[in-house]
């Protein structure tokens, strides 16, 4: 008997039409899957790229919203030096009578050493700890940020060009 029924379904094999649909072979199957994973990579890379100009767009704003305050800095630096007898710069930021010059996105210190006022970031701004220098001597800016990898960060042509 079992030598019946393994003919009969050798025989009903035969008779049974090929299957009507197409035979993936592997190397299509790679392709396709290539092709997918592409769109994933450009789909997030791309959703991804929009959030970081975004961020960017918005710390740039931030930056520029504290120019005028360096610039305040420095002219009463220039107005101070020009009135004091002996040409210097004051002390300290506080002989200036500006009041607080601090804002919610960067805090602001002088340096009497280096004659420098630097403006650093709080965790506000998006990142901490970022330093942006203003060098009385050389009328130079520059920027230090200790993670320039990570968003977001002041970019040197944000810079105010004298």
């Amino acid at each position: 008997m079992p030598d019946n029924v393994t003919t009969e379904a050798a025989k009903k094999l035969k008779t049974v039409p090929a299957v009507a649909g197409y035979k993936v072979s592997l190397v299509e199957l790679i392709m396709i899957l290539m092709l997918v994973g592409l769109v994933f990579v450009f789909f997030f890379g791309l959703r991804q790229l929009k959030v970081d100009k975004t961020n960017e767009a918005i710390a740039q704003t931030k930056f520029e919203a504290s120019v005028p305050t360096f610039q305040k800095l420095i002219d009463a630096m220039e107005t101070y030096r020009k009135n004091d007898p002996f040409g210097d710069y004051p002390a300290a930021i506080e002989e200036l009578n500006l009041g607080s010059v601090d804002n919610a996105d960067f805090k602001f210190e002088y340096s009497f050493d280096n004659l420098t006022i630097t403006a650093t970031t709080k965790a506000a701004f998006g990142k901490a700890d970022i330093k942006v220098i203003y060098n009385m001597n050389d009328k130079s800016y520059t920027v230090e940020d200790p993670a320039p990898e990570k968003k977001p960060t002041v970019k040197d042509e944000w810079l105010p060009q004298e």
